[in-house]
């Protein structure tokens, strides 16, 4: 199958599937580069407790609800 075919047929998706060809041709790329794998690796192998949680997440996005108490 040439280039151009595979072109007309996700040219012819919806939206949705082709965000997931999208990650999918995204993911490949990543896993053929040692430097970016390795990277990935090291942010998820850190502890925990390096990580923000939910509520920190919400509060730094001013997402949480104003009448939440903190």
């Amino acid at each position: 199958m040439s280039i151009e075919v595979l072109k007309q047929e996700l040219s012819a998706l919806d939206a949705n599937a082709q965000r997931q060809m999208t990650a999918y041709l995204v993911s490949l790329q990543d896993a053929r580069d040692d430097a970016y794998r390795q990277k990935l690796a090291d942010k998820i192998n850190r502890p925990a407790s390096e990580f923000a949680t939910l509520e920190e997440l919400d509060r730094r996005l001013n997402l949480s609800d104003p009448g939440e108490s903190q």
